[in-house]
């Protein structure tokens, strides 16, 4: 195999994130956007944190990508490799393509338009800090395209980002994920906007080729959230529900968590 995964204890947490707050600073003010959120995950968990839009959701992923913006910040611990990444900004950093991997929303918007496939799928494979020959790269990109469900991979690494479809543009996304020996990855509403096909790929490649992996995953879609171990759900930065998603969904405690559910039409069995 290319990558030999981290022998981690499953009783080891991966990332534990401790009454973790998110601040806006204005020319006036100070604003709390996200207010004490805790959770861990071990190896191989899933947790949905699911909410409306401008309930926080994305500042949670900023905070855990290190990628809040320059007038934010953020308290309380990221606990990740023993250490707290909230403290050091270039640490967090640091970890981000390697240990963690980030799949955004919408992979076309989230690809470089001035740049070939093939040069976004081996930059992908420098950040991991793998030593491959060009050949490798070339040849590890068509495999990992193949296993992101694109048979076409040859033909792939040689197109833009705007000659592909918005379904194959997910899917060179989840290939670049594929370059890391990540223990941690961070999804942005990553089935959100796409086909059934491609929606089925992704969750059949977190379950053959990332299984080992924490996943965190943000959705607004509480089906998504059925699939996932645990749910935290959010509205106005403030933590409605947070357990485990058989619990959450056979017995909400929250008003809102039971009105998407409700919305939803899920019933968990």
């Amino acid at each position: 195999m290319l990558f030999e995964w981290y022998n981690l204890s499953m009783d080891e947490n991966v990332i534990e994130v401790i009454d973790l707050s998110v601040y806006a600073c204005f020319l006036r003010s100070t604003e709390k956007i996200v207010g004490d959120v805790s959770f861990c995950l071990k190896s191989g968990e899933r947790l949905a944190i699911v909410g409306e839009s401008g309930s926080g959701k994305s500042m949670i992923v900023n905070a855990l990508t290190s990628s809040l913006a320059d007038n934010c910040f953020a308290t309380g611990q990221i606990m990740f490799e023993g250490e707290d990444f909230l403290k050091s900004r270039k640490r967090g950093k640091a970890f981000l393509g390697r240990q963690i991997v980030f799949v955004p929303q919408g992979g076309a918007e989230s690809l470089n338009p001035s740049l070939k496939i093939k040069t976004q799928i081996y930059e992908a494979f420098s950040r991991s800090g793998l030593k491959l020959t060009r050949e490798q790269k070339r040849a590890y990109s068509v495999y990992n395209l193949a296993r992101a469900g694109l048979k076409n991979g040859e033909v792939i690494l040689e197109k833009y980002p705007f000659e592909i479809s918005g379904g194959e543009a997910q899917r060179v996304v989840l290939a670049i994920a594929m370059c890391a020996t990540a223990r941690l990855i961070v999804a942005d509403e990553a089935t959100r906007g796409i086909d059934k096909e491609t929606s089925e790929a992704f969750w059949a490649c977190m379950d053959k080729d990332f299984a080992d992996t924490a996943l965190i995953i943000v959705t607004h879609d509480m089906t998504v959230a059925k699939k996932c171990d645990y749910v935290l759900v959010l509205k106005d930065g403030c933590v409605q529900e947070y357990g485990k998603t058989c619990e959450v969904f056979s017995n909400p405690k929250s008003e809102y968590a039971k009105s998407l559910i409700s919305a939803c039409e899920v019933s968990y069995a």
